[in-house]
C-alpha cells in the first residue's frame, strides 16, 4: 500500500491517503472518507483509523483520514461557520479533493461519536455518498432498554439501600460520589427520534449501505437489536449490518474489540462493486 500526507480545501486541511497496490486496487470502487472525532486527530482513537485505512487499502479501496479545521495539523478556520455545518462541509471538501485528484465519484464516509454524527449529515447531503458506517451513533432508548436496565434492580438488596439513603442522606452521598466518581464533561446533543429515523429512511430510499457499530460504553445502549427496535419501520435488522459489544469501550480500546470492528468493516466493504474504469494514483 500507499501512504502520503495531503493538504487540501479552502481551511488547508491535513489528511493521509492510503491507496492499495495497483494490483489490488478496484477499478471504480467508492474510496472511505474517515472522520476525526471530538478532539482526537486523524489517527483515531488508540489508532484505530490508521488500522483501518490500511486494512480497507489490502481490500482495493482508497481511504483518507483527515484532520478536521482546528483538530490536529489542521488551521483553525478563520470563518464563523457554525460547528455542525462545518462537518458536513469539510467532509465534502475531503470527497471532492478525492474526486479531483483520484478520479473518485463514490463515497463511504463513517467516523466514531461526532465523526459518526457528521457522517450521518453528510450523507443527507451529498448522493456521492453510497455508503455509512458509524460508531456509537445516535440512539435512543426502547421500552426494552429501560426493562433490561431497571429490572434486575428491582431484586437488588443494593440497589434499595442506595435509593433510601440517596433519600435519607443525600449529602453524604453526593460528598462520597464527588470523591470517587468524578467524571468528564461532554455533552453530545442527539437530534429527535424522528428526525434521524426520517434521515435513515431517505438513506435506505437512496441504497445507501449502512454498518453500525455499538458499544457498552454508551450509556443509552444496552441490547444488540435496540437500533433497529428504534426504528421498527425501516426493517434495520435486514437492511443494516449492526454489531454491539456489551464490553467494548467507547473509544474501542480493547484489541480484541478492535479486531472485530476491522474484520467486519473488512467483509462489509466488499459489497461496493467496482466500475468500469482503472483507478488513478494520488
Amino acid at each position: 500500500m500507499r501512504e502520503r500526507a495531503m493538504v487540501f480545501g479552502p481551511a488547508n486541511l491535513v489528511g493521509i491517503v492510503t491507496q492499495p497496490d495497483p494490483g489490488k486496487a478496484l477499478p471504480g470502487a467508492p474510496a472511505f472518507v474517515i472522520l476525526n472525532s471530538g478532539i482526537l486527530h486523524r489517527v483515531g482513537a488508540s489508532r484505530l483509523y490508521v488500522q483501518l485505512a490500511r486494512a480497507l487499502a489490502e481490500e482495493g479501496f482508497t481511504a483518507l483520514r483527515f484532520d478536521f479545521s482546528g483538530v490536529g495539523d489542521s488551521e483553525v478556520r478563520k470563518d464563523a461557520i457554525p460547528v455542525e455545518e462545518r462537518f458536513v462541509t469539510e467532509t465534502r471538501e475531503a470527497m471532492d479533493y478525492l474526486a479531483e485528484v483520484a478520479g473518485v465519484d463514490r463515497f463511504v464516509v463513517g467516523g466514531l461519536c461526532s465523526g459518526a454524527d457528521g457522517a450521518f449529515f453528510t450523507s443527507l447531503e451529498d448522493e456521492r455518498v453510497v455508503g455509512l458506517w458509524q460508531i456509537d451513533a445516535f440512539c435512543y432508548r426502547t421500552p426494552r432498554y429501560y426493562r433490561r436496565r431497571y429490572l434486575p434492580k428491582i431484586a437488588d438488596p443494593r440497589a434499595w439501600a442506595h435509593s433510601i439513603k440517596v433519600r435519607v442522606a443525600p449529602e453524604e452521598v453526593e460528598e462520597r460520589d464527588e470523591e470517587q466518581f468524578v467524571k468528564p464533561e461532554y455533552r453530545r446533543v442527539f437530534p429527535p427520534r424522528e428526525v434521524v429515523g426520517e434521515g435513515l429512511g431517505r438513506l435506505l430510499a437512496r441504497d445507501v449501505q449502512l454498518y453500525f457499530f455499538f458499544t457498552g460504553g454508551l450509556e443509552d445502549y444496552n441490547y444488540a437489536d435496540q437500533h433497529a427496535d428504534t426504528f421498527p419501520e425501516l426493517d434495520l435488522g435486514r437492511k443494516a449490518e449492526l454489531r454491539f459489544e456489551p464490553a467494548a469501550t467507547h473509544m474501542v480500546t480493547d484489541l480484541d474489540h478492535q479486531a472485530a470492528f476491522i474484520d467486519d468493516m473488512r467483509a462489509w466493504s466488499k459489497q461496493f462493486g467496482a466500475a468500469a474504469r482503472e483507478p488513478v494514483a494520488v
